[in-house]
């Protein structure tokens, strides 16, 4: 028989937060337990033009998977550029979009696209459902950090937890609620340290994560709330599970916070974000 290959796009891996980890990690498994081998991958906010650097392992591939994730809301840059990158990508492969956010697009600019994809998967009913309004046939698959995961839910839960979001003024705000209250924790899903890197482009993510934790906790500068706390971060994602399952609560203002809290069963409040 013949290897089946498969081929991601928007391989969150390089966001290099606990979310994304997972995500790429679940959907690797999952395919490796269906018998199709990895031929390789996009990185998360790549533009069309790289794909001519993965031209082999695309003409190596059977199929290609999208992965939605949060980025296709509003016509967002980051929508717009996967919507060149599956248009490109439909004439020479099947193409498979899932684990997919959907919230306020040009419904006549996306359709002629999703309509010619071999399937579409959301990971939640309310985005499956506005898909439907418009006309496409979208199915509905919780989102692949619940494919497979570490239980530690029976842990002594004690304090409080208050995550990071993609909005920097939440993060001031929590950061602050944080610092008066010794209850609760301020955590961010970043990982500690970037773990992959798309070379000269994350030369200033890289910086960051160097530069602001070292002169946050020797110089009292002012940097970024998320960036005060990254020196306490962890780029072992069963290690960041087990500390989050010992809260009594969480304010989750991330999406994969939200999943994680009721992954392990801790109570949670959910803050709103980007998106639905």
């Amino acid at each position: 028989m013949s290897k089946k290959t498969y081929f991601v796009v928007n391989d969150t891996r390089y966001d290099n937060h606990h979310g994304g980890w997972r995500v790429m990690a679940n959907l690797h498994l999952g395919m490796e337990r269906r018998g199709w081998q990895c031929s390789g991958s996009l990185p998360v906010s790549a533009q069309v033009h790289h794909l001519k650097k993965h031209s082999k392992a695309i003409s190596e591939s059977n199929l290609i998977l999208v992965n939605g994730e949060g980025s296709l809301h509003h016509n967002s840059r980051n929508a717009m550029r996967l919507f060149d990158v599956m248009n490109q990508l439909r004439k020479q492969r099947p193409v498979v979009l899932l684990n997919a956010l959907w919230q306020d697009n040009d419904p006549e600019r996306w359709h002629p696209l999703l309509s010619g994809l071999s399937a579409v998967y959301t990971r939640d009913r309310r985005s499956q459902s506005q898909l439907e309004t418009i006309g496409i046939n979208a199915a509905y698959a919780p989102d692949l950090t619940f494919y497979n995961y570490p239980d530690y839910s029976g842990s002594q839960q004690s304090r409080y937890l208050i995550t990071d979001s993609v909005l920097k003024k939440w993060d001031e705000t929590a950061y602050t609620i944080c610092q008066r209250d010794p209850e609760c924790d301020f955590r961010t899903l970043l990982t500690r340290r970037p773990k992959f890197s798309r070379g000269s482009r994350d030369w200033g993510r890289q910086l960051k994560f160097s530069l602001y934790p070292y002169l946050f906790e020797h110089f009292g500068s002012h940097v970024p709330p998320r960036y005060k706390v990254v020196a306490k971060a962890t780029n072992n994602s069963e290690q960041f599970l087990q500390s989050l399952a010992a809260y009594r609560g969480v304010c989750a203002a991330r999406y994969h916070a939200l999943c994680f809290a009721i992954q392990q069963q801790v109570p949670m409040l959910f803050v709103s974000s980007n998106s639905h």
